[in-house]
């Protein structure tokens, strides 16, 4: 026990250090701060959303990649141009993706915990990853992504239309973080944490049918 509540110090000296040096999302900390209220929770190497251009083949490849763009609040007019007239060794990926958070847990029942909190306010695409000193590891994901290839030229109209529909994406993506910060705020009221509990198990019951 004394060494699982060793790595969880580790990783939130670790957050705060990037935090301070700007290395943190800036807006990830209150909500990682709330993770680690949780006894018998940490979290490691999440993401509050972002939009990147990713130089390419496709845009599911690590190899021979780069990222030419990354920001986690927003893209204008201006930046999608400018990366655009930098050029490109092979295509460039304008990608918006939701929040995503690993999270480790001390217990199978904590894990279980986090997975009903995260779900109900939409990360639909979360699951359980593996388990190993550090405890179980909980990724949460909600469905929130674009990914659209970029052609080489765009006028001011389409290059405004495309900046809106992104940011918009990302917003989606920051309302499920808010309110994955508000639900873990409440459950760490013990009272909202049972209601929780049997909201869950009455859902349950209405899909098995249970009588």
């Amino acid at each position: 026990m004394n060494e699982w509540y060793t790595y969880k110090q580790k990783a939130w000296e670790r957050i705060l250090r990037d935090k301070e040096i700007g290395y943190l999302d800036p807006d990830i900390f209150d909500t990682l701060e709330v993770f680690f209220k949780r006894k018998d929770t940490f979290t490691q190497s999440s993401c509050s959303g972002r939009i990147t251009i990713v130089d390419a083949e496709m845009p599911w490849e690590r190899k021979n990649s780069t990222i030419v763009f990354k920001n986690h609040l927003g893209i204008n007019v201006n930046d999608l141009l400018e990366t655009i007239i930098k050029g490109k060794v092979h295509n460039l990926w304008l990608i918006v993706q939701g929040p995503i958070f690993h999270v480790y847990t001390r217990t199978n029942e904590e894990a279980w915990e986090i997975l009903k909190i995260a779900r109900q306010v939409g990360y639909k695409h979360s699951g359980i990853l593996t388990t190993n000193e550090k405890g179980i590891l909980v990724e949460l994901r909600t469905g929130v992504k674009m990914v659209h290839l970029l052609k080489e030229k765009y006028d001011d109209n389409e290059a405004y239309e495309l900046v809106n529909i992104a940011n918009k994406v990302l917003q989606k993506g920051k309302e499920k973080l808010r309110k994955l910060k508000e639900s873990l705020e409440d459950s760490l009221n013990p009272n909202n944490s049972m209601q929780l509990r049997q909201d869950s198990e009455r859902k349950s019951e209405l899909q098995y049918n249970i009588s």
